[in-house]
């Protein structure tokens, strides 16, 4: 039987299946949602960071953000002033968000002394009882918020997952990333240091 025989012989439904593996497989390693593989927005921090404006793109004051942890307290991001904080959204049901988050436990391991935080912004719809199985198997420390309601997610205008931004001790959104970062990476650390040792 002739290869295009073959494809015939195998019917709609099966075709269909193959067609849905495919892109399955392509969201998997790619990202969930609408944004590509990863990339990256970069920008400098306004030197007049007193007077920014609040916006969700680089170069801009991030807009607040209070959200209940797994452990029921609330976490401010405005509280966190002074500090670099990485901003992280994710959800447990998509592949390339878990697959940054060792990484992501590393360096939070290696900055936090140095006023680095992470504050991980959980978008499932079911909440803390699907989040916290999760947060326990992958042994992560830094807090993980809960935004079932998705407020926060819509507040920053996140259109797939994971994405992730970088805010300088003045609250100034430096970089975005769309997909998965390996925080691992030579790069990532000199980005991390380079945020910590500068003023706006």
């Amino acid at each position: 039987m002739r290869p295009a025989e073959r494809l015939t012989a195998i019917g709609p439904v099966m075709r269909l299946m193959l067609g849905g593996l495919i892109l399955g497989g392509l969201v998997w390693t790619a990202g969930c949602g609408q944004q590509a593989a990863s990339s990256t927005e970069t920008g400098k921090s306004s030197h007049l960071a007193t007077t920014a404006s609040i916006g969700t793109n680089v170069g801009l004051r991030a807009p607040d953000i209070a959200l209940p942890t797994l452990t029921g307290e609330t976490v401010n991001l405005a509280s966190l002033k002074g500090k670099v904080v990485l901003v992280n959204f994710w959800a447990t049901w998509c592949g390339p968000c878990l697959m940054e988050m060792p990484s992501m436990q590393r360096l939070y391991q290696q900055y936090h002394r140095d006023n680095f935080e992470i504050l991980a912004v959980a978008t499932d719809f079911e909440g803390a009882s699907v989040v916290k199985p999760y947060v326990g198997r992958l042994r992560l420390t830094f807090p993980i918020l809960l935004d079932p309601q998705m407020q926060v997610n819509d507040l920053y205008k996140v259109t797939g997952i994971p994405t992730s931004l970088i805010i300088d001790r003045d609250g100034i959104i430096t970089h975005k990333f769309y997909g998965s970062e390996d925080w691992d990476s030579d790069h990532s650390h000199r980005l991390i240091e380079q945020i910590l040792r500068a003023r706006a």
